[in-house]
C-alpha cells in the first residue's frame, strides 16, 4: 500500500489516476476559497483512507485543516469496495477504457474479497463471452462486459499498455490493437521443461492414502484478511474435511471447486495434514501488531484479532470420525505454542469432554437447529479450564429456543451466505429480526458477556447491531 501522512491509502483507491496540472491546482484553489466541503473518509480502525486522496493532497498544500469521517464498523471490505467505485465514478470523468479496467480491477477485488477467483477466458482465440461477475462488474462502473473482456485481453498480454490506459494516456482500442500486433511478432516460445514436484503422502480418516504436493516453505497460518471470519486475524487447517453433511457448507463448496483442486486433493473427505502442525511455532504476528496495549481497547480491535487463530476452519476436528490421534497432535502443537489464543469450533461439543483442552482457547459449539440445543448445553455444563465459552448460530437457520445460556461468555449470530454446492447452488438466507432479537434477549436473560453479529447478518437498515467480544 501507499501512504498519505499517517494513513494506508486503500489498495482499489489507489487505482485511480491522481488529479495532476490544471485540475489538481483548480482543486487547491478551491479548498483555500471554500475549505473542505467533503471529509476525507477513513476505515473504522483510522488506518486506512479509503476516499479523498486528492483533497488530502490539496488541503497539504493549500495549508487547510484536514476534516475525517469514519466509516461504521459494519463496513466489510465489499461494502468499502463498493464505496470507492460509487464515489470516483461519479466525480471523476473517465474514459471509457478507464471505466473498463476499473469494472476489471473491481472484479478482481471482489473476487479476492469473496475467496472466488475472477471469471477467465477459455476459447482458443482468447476471446469469451462475459461472464456474470464480469458483467455485474461492468455495470457497476457504467462499462459494458464485452469492452471488459477486451480489457482483460490487454491486461493479460500487455501489463504495461493496461496502466497507460489507466491513466489515461492510451484509449483502449488502440492498446488492444498494439497488444494484438506484439502477439504476431512474438517468436514461438519452447516447451517447457517437466518440472518435479516432491509430494507426501496423507492419510484420510479411513486410512487412505492420498497424494498431497510437498509445501516449499515452512508451516504457517493463513491470514484470514476479510473472508468471513471476522473475529480472528488467521485459520489453521492441520485437518481439513467433514461428514456433517451440511447442505450449506462453505468448507465443502471451496474444497470440491476444481480451481482449489491441489489444495484439496481428497475433495471435502477428511485429510490429516501432518505437514502444518508446526504453524504455530512459525507464524510470526506483522511488526504493526506488536506490543499491541490491551488496556482500553476497542471492540474487535484487529491487533488483538492477530492473537487469535481459528482452528480448522474447513474441516471439524472433534466429529466422531476423527481419529483420537490427530486430535491429540493437534493439541500437542496448540500447547507448545501457548501465546496464541486457539478458537476452537464443532457440531459435536460431548468430543470436548476429558480432553487435554489448551487454556488459552476459546472453545466453541454451532448449533444450527433445535435439536442441537440440549446436546450443546449438556457439553458446556462439564467444561472449565479454558479462556472463553462461545456459541456459534451461523447460520440461523429456524427460531432456537435455550433452556440456559450462562455456560457461554460469548454468543456469536450469522446469516447463511449463498455456496455453489456439488448439488448445486444453496441460496443465502437471513433469519428474521425476531429470531435474532430473541437470541440476543435470552443471552443477555443468561447473564452473557459479550454478543457478536457477524457481518452476514448486518443488512436491515437502521438496526442497532451487536459487535461485542468477552474481555481478556
Amino acid at each position: 500500500m501507499t501512504r498519505l501522512g499517517p494513513y494506508e491509502v486503500h489498495p482499489f483507491a489507489d487505482r485511480f489516476p491522481l488529479l495532476e496540472g490544471g485540475e489538481f491546482e483548480e482543486l487547491v484553489a478551491d479548498v483555500k476559497r471554500n475549505g473542505l466541503r467533503e471529509p476525507i473518509v477513513l476505515t473504522n480502525d483510522k488506518a486506512t483512507l479509503v476516499d479523498g486522496r486528492n483533497r488530502y493532497r490539496a488541503c497539504d498544500v493549500a495549508g487547510v485543516d484536514l476534516v475525517y469521517e469514519t466509516l461504521p464498523a459494519r463496513y466489510t471490505e465489499i461494502m468499502i469496495l463498493d464505496l470507492i467505485v460509487s464515489e470516483n465514478v461519479k466525480r471523476r470523468h473517465l474514459n471509457p477504457g478507464q471505466l473498463s479496467m476499473l469494472a476489471l480491477d473491481y472484479e478482481t477485488a471482489i473476487a479476492a474479497a469473496t475467496h472466488r477467483g475472477p471469471s477467465r477466458e477459455k476459447s482458443a482465440d482468447r476471446r469469451s463471452t462475459p461472464s456474470r461477475s464480469t458483467d455485474k462488474a461492468a455495470k457497476a462502473v457504467g462499462a459494458s462486459g464485452r469492452t471488459v473482456q477486451r480489457a482483460k485481453a490487454v491486461q493479460r498480454d500487455a501489463p504495461d499498455l493496461a496502466d497507460k490506459v489507466r491513466s489515461g494516456k492510451l484509449a483502449l482500442d488502440a492498446a488492444a490493437k498494439q497488444a494484438k500486433a506484439r502477439r504476431r511478432t512474438e517468436p514461438e516460445k519452447p516447451p517447457k521443461a517437466a518440472t518435479i514436484s516432491t509430494t507426501i503422502t496423507l492419510l484420510t480418516h479411513t486410512n487412505e492414502s492420498v497424494a498431497y504436493r510437498q509445501p516449499k516453505g515452512k508451516a504457517t497460518f493463513n491470514e484470514t484478511k476479510g473472508d468471513g471470519i471476522s473475529w480472528a486475524a488467521w485459520s489453521w487447517n492441520p485437518v481439513t474435511g467433514c461428514l456433517h453433511g451440511c447442505d450449506y457448507c462453505y468448507a465443502r463448496a471451496i474444497s470440491n471447486d476444481e480451481k482449489f483442486s491441489l489444495a484439496f486433493p481428497a475433495k471435502f473427505t477428511p485429510l490429516f495434514h501432518h505437514e502444518r502442525l508446526d504453524a504455530p511455532a512459525n507464524t510470526v504476528i506483522p511488526r504493526k501488531h506488536h506490543g499491541h496495549p490491551l488496556l482500553d481497547c476497542t471492540p474487535g480491535c484487529p491487533s488483538c484479532a492477530y492473537r487469535r487463530v481459528f482452528v480448522c476452519s474447513m474441516a471439524d476436528l472433534y466429529g466422531r470420525w476423527v481419529p483420537d490421534e490427530w486430535i491429540n497432535q493437534v493439541h500437542t502443537s496448540m500447547l507448545t505454542s501457548p501465546w496464541w489464543e486457539y478458537l476452537l469450533l464443532t457440531k459435536f461439543p460431548a468430543r470436548y469432554v476429558g480432553l487435554d483442552l489448551p487454556p488459552n482457547a476459546w472453545v466453541g459449539t454451532s448449533v444450527d437447529e433445535q435439536k442441537r440445543v440440549r446436546i450443546a448445553e449438556d457439553a458446556f455444563r462439564q467444561i472449565d479450564g479454558v479462556k472463553h465459552k462461545w456459541l456459534s448460530l451461523e447460520p440461523l437457520r429456524e427460531p432456537l429456543e435455550f433452556t440456559d445460556l450462562s455456560m457461554f461468555d460469548w454468543v456469536v449470530i450469522g446469516a447463511q451466505t449463498e455456496t455453489r454446492q456439488p448439488t448445486g447452488v444453496v441460496p443465502a438466507f437471513a433469519p428474521p429480526i425476531e429470531w435474532v432479537a430473541r437470541i440476543i434477549s435470552q443471552a443477555r436473560e443468561a447473564g452473557v458477556r459479550a454478543i457478536h453479529t457477524k457481518p452476514n447478518l448486518r443488512s436491515q437498515p437502521g438496526v442497532q447491531w451487536l459487535d461485542e467480544y468477552p474481555e481478556g
